[in-house]
């Protein structure tokens, strides 16, 4: 009779014997941990067995267990990961995270057994490098910073240093080394310079190499907008912008170097949003007498803080009807005042419908242009004839408005006809 596994039956029995002769016996035994690489092999040496052993027999789990793992005497059902090497040590190939755990190997003699324990952990390193970032407390004023490095098991060690130094050998570190996927460094401002630099080395139990990664703090840039400029009544936003800082700054407003310390709070008129490193600060209903000047952006991190200053223009509206009105008045002055020029200077200029004056005007616009390029008159004579009469384009006056905030103009041209001998003057 065989069982299933083809052991004969006196075999089985006589493993069952020895197994019992095993677990009634005292033992001595000693410890340790070793670790191996799913999907690696590993093997698990029974130390100091003697040569007068008359077997070797290993357990997983309980030691007194049934049936054992393995044998140097008998065959049990087989698992052909397992082997014994130099009938004492067992190898295990193509190791899985379920062979992890305490194995126990036992050598009968013939007056005392000895017995040894190893610990074995089955480990998986991390597939990716490690990553680091810096943060800035909830107080404000800490620096954080992050490494991460997950993925593995059992856990990597995670070590923060600065370039050049060890961070854990400083007196202003707080935390040290930590075994965890993730490992944080909070460091006192004060001990922080634009462009210092850290790193991040991870290590893992069967890994090598020990990747790193690193970290530049950077104190904040900003930029802004050209000055805004804003009617009485009209909305207007002013815009900050980060364009480097590391960790992320905090952006706010101030009202100016009038109010240095009092930082605008959004509510009321004012409007403050915020897009990554972007704030907008919106003013509604502008009033002249309070939302005019500088306002100031400041960008704070634990490294160190930035302010820019952003002005604002408040100005009254114009009032359209009245410039129309003033300009057709304009024009109409203007002709009568070129007429009388003409006639002073020809009493007996016989005109007889020949006689034209133009009048229009340069339009309104807004002030894009010099002050000096339009301030002032500008008159143009075509040619003066020897007895003092005058003939083609005369006279063309330009009236500009410089004390108005839009550009406004009339011009006024006189034509006359040549001189002929068929004047009845």
């Amino acid at each position: 009779m065989r069982f299933r596994s083809g052991t004969p039956p006196a075999r089985f029995f006589l493993a069952l014997c020895v197994w019992r002769l095993v677990q009634r016996r005292d033992a001595a035994g000693t410890e340790e941990v070793v670790f191996g690489k799913v999907g690696g092999s590993i093997l698990l040496l029974c130390r100091n067995v003697s040569k007068e052993a008359t077997e070797v027999v290993w357990f997983q789990g309980d030691p007194h267990s049934f049936p054992p793992l393995f044998s140097s005497r008998v065959t049990f059902p087989p698992d052909v990961r397992f082997s014994l090497v130099d009938n004492s040590s067992l190898r295990i190939t193509e190791l899985r995270v379920q062979d992890e755990g305490n194995y126990t190997c036992k050598e009968v003699l013939n007056k005392t057994d000895h017995e040894h324990r190893v610990q074995l952990l089955v480990a998986n390193p991390p597939h990716s490098t490690p990553k680091c970032w810096a943060e800035t407390s909830s107080s404000g004023l800490m620096l954080q910073l992050f490494c991460s490095w997950p993925g593995g098991y059992p856990h990597p060690t995670l070590h923060w240093r600065e370039e050049g130094h060890d961070l854990e050998n400083s007196s202003w570190v707080i935390s040290s080394t930590s075994s965890s996927d993730t490992h944080v460094e909070t460091l006192n401002s004060s001990h922080l310079s634009h462009r210092k630099v850290f790193k991040c080395v991870g290590s893992h139990v069967v890994k090598q190499e020990q990747p790193a990664c690193t970290v530049e703090i950077k104190i904040p840039s900003l930029e802004s907008e050209p000055p805004k400029t804003c009617f009485v009544g009209d909305n207007v936003t002013l815009t900050c912008r980060v364009t480097e800082s590391t960790p992320a700054a905090r952006l706010t407003w101030l009202r100016g170097i009038t109010q240095p310390e009092v930082e605008i709070q959004p509510g009321g008129r004012y409007l403050i949003a915020q897009e990554g490193n972007v704030s907008r600060l919106t003013i509604r209903n502008c009033s002249q007498g309070t939302d005019g000047g500088c306002y100031v952006c400041k960008a704070q991190n634990p490294v160190g803080l930035r302010e820019l200053f952003v002005c604002l223009t408040v100005k009254q509206p114009v009032n359209i009807v009245g410039v129309v009105g003033a300009v057709v008045v304009l024009s109409l002055l203007a002709i009568l005042t070129v007429t009388g020029i003409v006639l002073y200077y020809n009493p007996l200029l016989c005109l007889r419908g020949q006689l034209r004056i133009h009048a229009s005007t340069c339009g309104c616009q807004r002030p894009s242009y010099r002050r000096q390029d339009w301030q002032g008159w500008y008159s143009k004579t075509s040619s003066v004839l020897p007895k003092g009469l005058l003939w083609g384009r005369f006279l063309m006056l330009s009236f500009p408005f410089p004390s108005l905030p839009f550009r406004c103009c009339i011009q006024v041209s006189v034509d006359f006809p040549q001189p002929s001998a068929a004047w009845p003057c």
